[in-house]
């Protein structure tokens, strides 16, 4: 890419704050609070996860595009999507078993040695005591996604581009109209989900954004105004089961939209969405343990429940991304320089001589899923 295009790291802190609202609403129902008009506003905000995976499949196309193809690029990605996506995970999921550890009271529920290996593996399992499928990290169910779509692109990468643009989506179209023989076994209603489709609206809109397709301001601003209406008007009530139409078209549409309205030189710069979305997976990470760490102690301030429940809303937003952010610049960063210097020193040691490194399939240090 030629620039950064600051409006999709803008749109990862946009999606990230609108799931960690999403779930500050429904702790403060549940501390005691009354919610007001944000608290009611933020029932939409589960629908980040579908900009997240819209941008997730746009960036892997950009980042990969006319760069060298074949089984060692595939490694490269992998290798390259595993050490930005795995370590904050794996700290944040071992963070969560040591607080449910020392203080029983905390937890809900047991984690089951299943449910804690697979957690760590990215393997969908099913807890059926509980109905769901989340891990030791609730947010973490969507890593499960991120890392099949990972490993499918990444087998994709062993082929020519021009092949995998219909191979692609055509393989994960096949998945999603096998959901309607509703499988029962847990793994196969994973696979099958439409939801992945996500990532392949990402795919196809990257693909015509490389073939030089572009849209005016006005054109542009439409897309982005039918996004922001697709989502007021459908998301609220819709059922998660079809959550890929009633929240997937209008991330899609949104993100794209703001996408070509920056293409189009519409874009003003300066904002601190971008600082935020640059810190967008440990806020996203981070609010399993901040949200109900602030609203306890929160509510042990405010006793009588006298604060409005739209203030202890975004008191619990707001905190979350001030430590994210910290996190963020303190740890995350840190580990991902020194886990990209330790993947460049090894691809310096085993690629062949002759290879330009800027030829290998992998993302950026900037473009990354979440």
């Amino acid at each position: 890419m030629k620039h950064k295009l600051s409006s999709v790291q803008s749109l990862r802190a946009v999606a990230a704050i609108a799931v960690v609202a999403y779930h500050s609403a429904a702790t403060i129902k549940n501390f005691g609070w009354t919610p007001g008009g944000f608290a009611d506003a933020s029932e939409w905000g589960w629908a980040g996860v579908d900009i997240f995976f819209f941008i997730s499949g746009f960036v892997m196309v950009i980042t990969t595009s006319g760069r060298r193809r074949g089984p060692q690029a595939a490694r490269d990605f992998m290798a390259a999507r595993i050490t930005r996506i795995a370590p904050m995970y794996w700290i944040l999921t071992s963070l969560m078993l040591v607080i449910v550890w020392a203080v029983p009271s905390l937890k809900d529920t047991d984690f089951t040695v299943m449910q804690i290996v697979t957690s760590y593996l990215f393997i969908p399992y099913e807890v059926k005591e509980q109905g769901n499928a989340y891990p030791v990290l609730y947010v973490g169910w969507t890593l499960t996604y991120e890392m099949f779509f990972y490993a499918v692109f990444a087998l994709s990468v062993c082929f020519p581009e021009r092949r995998m643009r219909l191979a692609l989506p055509a393989f994960f179209a096949v998945l999603s109209l096998l959901s309607l023989t509703r499988p029962t076994p847990f793994i196969f209603r994973f696979l099958t989900d439409p939801l992945l489709l996500e990532f392949v609206f990402g795919c196809l809109f990257a693909w015509a954004y490389l073939s030089g397709y572009r849209m005016s301001r006005p054109a542009s601003a439409a897309l982005v105004v039918a996004g922001i209406l697709g989502f007021i008007i459908l998301t609220p009530g819709s059922s998660m089961e079809h959550r890929t139409v009633f929240a997937g078209i209008p991330a899609a549409l949104l993100v794209s939209g703001m996408i070509f309205w920056e293409s189009a030189d519409g874009w003003v710069e300066g904002s601190l969405l971008p600082k935020i979305g640059d810190a967008s997976y440990s806020l996203y990470l981070l609010q399993t343990l901040t949200i109900p760490a602030f609203a306890r102690l929160l509510a042990g301030v405010d006793k009588l429940r006298i604060l409005p429940g739209d203030i202890a809303c975004l008191l619990l937003v707001a905190a979350t991304v001030m430590v994210s952010v910290l996190v963020y610049r303190v740890l995350e960063r840190t580990m991902d320089v020194k886990l990209r210097e330790w993947r460049r020193n090894f691809r310096d040691i085993h690629i062949p001589a002759g290879t330009s490194e800027e030829m290998v399939a992998r993302p950026v240090q900037r473009d990354r899923g979440l």
